[in-house]
């Protein structure tokens, strides 16, 4: 007989409760809201979840963190009046939750829709007066009783960070922090992070180009992906990076921030520190990974060629059991090389989109993944982590989710999963970020290649008389 203990250990809501149990053990951790948040995705079926909080004056409520597909796509907004008739105003104000059908959406006068989709729209209230945790789920029947007992645990685990830097005078930020004007490309930054760009306070003119230009060439795509984030949303970013030196290797760096709305009148900012991450590396054998990437990279011409030259470089040396490429067309993957190719080695939902030869698959169907995207940033996931099926099948061992930027957009993305339980160094993880910014911005000029080359053919073919070799038009 089955004790009623072992029953409600197996029921989704014990293991959401789990989940949030270990990533709310650190509360330093620089994504851990995010983290959070996504519970409700995988755990409550949400296909977007946000946290907004009450500015200074207590008279508007902001977004300060979302996870799953764009908030755009429902017509919800960066900030509210937290005294109003929106939903977020009502479960705010009266502190209890609100839950509602597409119908009633239909009749609230402050819950804008966009008209080709229905939606279920909920507002938890955060303990304490905090804010509220707003969840959106597309299924026919909504938060079901379990759906919404989740959305409770989220709401009740979400504990919102310490606020980053905000001054714009240099001399009120900590020396390894900086404020970035996202409209101006201004930054302030304070004197620990010079010391680490080897520039004297009167060097330094507050353009971000100037820091970018003793960058490594090869990681100032990554790079650029954080410091023009006019695409994403607000959210952390981490990365590593290289910086040159007068002589010997370059220097390692780590970037963590968070994109911060404006408020009224006022631009987003990127706001966080910089710090020394050379102390982390053994070696520069990595270094050299990337540098070899980018060679072959750079002889790349075709979009088959650029996803064979990131397999190579990247499967064997990281003993990867398979890997991923795919393009990003109106939100849908399109996957240019499956390593192995064996459709067997994949999930179920990439088995059942095959088309031909790759299959196409759907970033709403994967609400991790399109966090990623958008974002913009690289995701690590350990063994056994608490994702959708059609990620976690890809690397039940861990999972690296790399967005491929390029020419401020999303080119693509890369999956790498393992079988076995992988630990990710911090080698691996600058690896991984670096190769990201290489493969993206190649992959959009191997398409544009790609796309010349057929417009080519298609013209030639147009112009051979008929009968000829290569015409498509037979002769009469």
């Amino acid at each position: 007989m089955v004790s009623e203990g072992a029953a409600v250990r197996g029921t989704r809501t014990d293991r959401a409760e789990i989940a949030l149990e270990t990533l709310t053990g650190d509360p330093g951790a620089p994504d851990r809201l995010r983290r959070v948040l996504e519970q409700a995705l995988v755990f409550a079926g949400a296909a977007f979840a946000g946290v907004y909080t009450p500015g200074d004056d207590g008279t508007m409520l902001r977004l300060a963190e979302s996870a799953g597909l764009p908030r755009t796509l429902y017509g919800l907004r960066d900030a509210y009046p937290a005294i109003g008739r929106s939903p977020a105003a009502e479960a705010y104000g009266s502190g209890r939750s609100v839950w509602l059908a597409p119908d009633e959406l239909a009749d609230c006068p402050e819950a804008r829709r966009t008209p080709s989709q229905e939606f279920w729209l909920a507002a938890l209230p955060l303990p304490g007066g905090a804010g509220l945790l707003v969840a959106v789920s597309e299924r026919d029947d909504g938060f079901g009783p379990e759906d919404r007992a989740c959305l409770g645990l989220v709401a009740d685990a979400i504990a919102l960070p310490a606020p980053l830097p905000s001054a714009t005078d240099t001399g009120e930020l900590p020396a390894d922090a900086f404020s970035l004007a996202m409209d101006t490309g201004r930054i302030a930054v304070g004197d620990g992070i010079l010391d680490l760009f080897r520039m004297g306070r009167d060097e330094f003119d507050g353009k971000v180009e100037t820091l970018l230009g003793r960058t490594v060439p090869e990681d100032v795509p990554a790079l650029m992906s954080v410091v023009e984030a006019d695409h994403m949303s607000i959210g952390d970013r981490e990365l590593e990076f290289r910086i040159l030196q007068p002589s010997g290797p370059p220097k390692w760096l780590r970037l963590r921030g968070r994109l911060v709305p404006g408020g009224e009148g006022r631009p987003a900012r990127l706001a966080g520190t910089v710090a020394d991450a050379s102390t982390f590396r053994s070696d520069v054998t990595d270094v050299a990974r990337v540098q070899q990437l980018a060679a072959a990279l750079a002889t790349a011409g075709t979009v088959k060629d650029v996803s064979q030259a990131v397999v190579t470089a990247l499967r064997a040396p990281l003993k990867a059991d398979r890997i991923a490429l795919a393009e990003l067309e109106n939100e849908r993957l399109v996957v240019v090389i499956l390593d192995p190719p064996e459709a067997e080695s994949w999930p179920e939902l990439w088995r059942s989109e095959w088309r031909t030869e790759w299959p196409d698959a759907p970033v709403r169907s994967m609400p991790t993944l399109a966090t990623a995207l958008r974002e913009g940033r690289a995701q690590i996931w350990p063994a056994a982590a608490a994702l959708e099926p059609a990620l976690a099948e890809v690397g039940p061992g861990g999972l690296a989710i790399l967005p491929l930027p390029a020419g401020g957009r999303m080119a693509g993305a890369c999956l790498i999963g393992w079988d076995s339980p992988h630990d990710f160094g911090p080698d691996e993880r600058a690896l991984l970020t670096a190769s990201a910014g290489l493969a993206g911005e190649a992959l959009m000029r191997a398409h544009s290649f790609d796309a010349e080359h057929e417009l080519v053919g298609m013209l030639q073919r147009a112009l051979l008389p008929p009968g000829r070799p290569g015409s498509r038009r037979g002769s009469r």
